[in-house]
Formats: C-alpha cells, structure tokens, sequence
C-alpha cells in the first residue's frame, strides 16, 4: 500500500485516515510455507515539522501453514497493531528503519514485518489434534499399501545381513 503524504508534509500536525488491503508474499519460516491473506490495514498518518511521517493502525488477515502436529492445513488469525515513522529521505537499505523519499510512502514492508511478527509459533490445525499415528517401526506385520515407510528398505537390506 502507498500513501501520499503530500498534503500532510504540507500541514505537519494534521492526521489522515487510511483504510485498505495489502497483498503479502509467501513466507518461508523454519522450512514451510506460510501463506497469508491479503490484510485488511487502517489508521492514520501525520507528518512532523522534519518531514517525518508517523503511521499508526492495526492489520488483520488470516495466514495458512501445515499443522505442526499432523501436517494438515491450518489457519490461525493475525491481529497485530503498529506505530511506526518513515524518516524522510532515510537510506532504504537500512532494515532497522522505515524510509521514504518524495512523498508517497510504501508500507508493504511495514504491513510485512508486523503481519510475521505477529504469526503463531505453531500452527495447528485444531487445539486438540493427536498429530500423525504412531507405527511401531519394528512391527513388520503392518502392511499397509498406502502407508510408506522411509527406512523400509534400510530394515530390509539389515535384515538380510544378519540371515548372511
């Protein structure tokens, strides 16, 4: 999402309301693939007598990621607040600050970092779940066609060493 500022650069004090939805990449965290929602983001900016802009609101989305006990898909609700200032003509390189030029200020990588901060640490696909079954790994009558067993065939090829 982008602001305009201008008419808040030229009136410093002033507040303007904001209302609308930011599309967030995938994100990778520990190895999967969270995929999150477009948000909904509303508030309000203002600038200061130095051109900084001060943006302050909330954000909400719902973000998808496999169970961490069973690997279904699971969705957990994101609500995060924020208040932030993008330092005018700021180096945009810098990640520990939020920076604009001219005056159109881009909050995808505020909406971002406040959308991830936000996440759960596991998702799960409902508060009770077992996760996967257990399979006793020594019990070769489970036979199961559909079921795969990855060391399978390491269990085989030890099997055939000790009958050697």
């Amino acid at each position: 999402m982008r602001l305009d500022v201008a008419e808040a650069l030229a009136h410093p004090g002033q507040e303007y309301r904001f209302h609308d939805l930011q599309a967030i990449a995938d994100q990778e965290i520990y190895g999967d693939t969270v995929r999150i929602d477009p948000c909904s983001v509303e508030g309000t900016f203002m600038a200061d007598d130095d051109g900084n802009i001060s943006v302050r609101g909330s954000l909400e989305t719902t973000a998808h990621a496999p169970c961490a006990n069973c690997l279904e898909d699971a969705e957990a609700k994101v609500v995060n607040d924020f208040d932030e200032t993008f330092i005018r003509n700021g180096d945009p390189e810098d990640d520990e600050i939020f920076a604009y030029e001219g005056h159109i200020v881009d909050t995808e990588k505020l909406i971002m970092s406040y959308a991830v901060m936000a996440l759960p640490i596991r998702f799960l696909c409902r508060e009770d779940c077992p996760g996967l079954e257990y399979h006793d790994p020594g019990d070769m009558h489970v036979t199961d066609p559909n079921v795969q067993y990855p060391f399978a065939a390491l269990r085989q090829l030890l099997k055939d060493n000790e009958e050697v």
